[in-house]
């Protein structure tokens, strides 16, 4: 990121061409004269980097949808990736099935090592969606602790209707929505992508609500959309 500010006199600096020209013939006169005052010099701010974290419903509780939500959530984490050799982004990958989630990415810049391991992910079974939510927390923790300043960005897929709670014998809705809560007091931005029906049991548009996170109803393999959205959500 570049910005420009008039350059003190003494030192080195990298002369700000443009502004400085801009400035000499912002007075009118005939003659084009650069005096001191004229002269910009240009500060270089690198971006802050980003860390989007992909968390996918991989449990059956869409049937055959499921692997479309599958092939999606991998086609917009190579899509990203490809974006990322610039922007010097990362990203991963979290499922959750049956009765937990699992890391099957870890944060990366690599589009090789991405295509590798999510060739094969396994799906079906109940839907922990709580698991998923603190095992995609926890992810963005450990990479704080490494990096305080990082810049974090959930993307959610999945039909809400989530049936196992991460503790035994816990409420559902009440542990997913305390998981939501922890996630805005921790400043992450999120980004909720309902793949299902919008049924009575789909908790995503309360996660929504109590998250201050759009909710975008996602069917079929719209990628582009998807991608578009996401990088909303990168503020992009």
């Amino acid at each position: 990121m570049l910005r420009t500010v008039p350059a003190e006199r003494g030192g080195s600096h990298e002369l700000a061409l443009g502004r400085t020209l801009r400035a000499a013939a912002s007075r009118g006169a005939g003659n084009l004269k650069i005096h001191a005052a004229d002269v910009h010099r240009t500060i270089r701010r690198q971006r802050q980097e980003t860390l989007v974290v992909f968390l996918v419903d991989a449990s059956d509780s869409m049937g055959e949808g499921t692997t479309a939500r599958i092939a999606l959530a991998k086609g917009a984490v190579l899509a990203l990736l490809r974006r990322a050799y610039l922007s010097r982004d990362r990203v991963a990958l979290v499922t959750f099935r049956e009765r937990g989630a699992q890391v099957q990415l870890a944060p990366t810049r690599s589009g090789a090592l991405a295509r590798a391991r999510l060739r094969r992910l396994a799906i079906g079974g109940a839907t922990p969606l709580a698991a998923g939510l603190f095992a995609a927390r926890r992810l963005i923790d450990q990479e704080r602790r490494r990096d305080p300043g990082l810049q974090a960005l959930l993307v959610v897929l999945s039909d809400g209707e989530a049936n196992v709670p991460r503790v035994r014998g816990a409420d559902l809705k009440r542990e997913i929505l305390a998981e939501a809560k922890t996630l805005r007091h921790g400043q992450t931005a999120v980004v909720l992508f309902d793949t299902g029906a919008r049924s009575r049991d789909n908790l995503l548009p309360e996660m929504g609500t109590v998250l201050g996170a759009p909710c975008h109803p996602l069917h079929g393999n719209n990628l582009g959309r998807l991608i578009a959205l996401i990088e909303e959500g990168l503020g992009e």
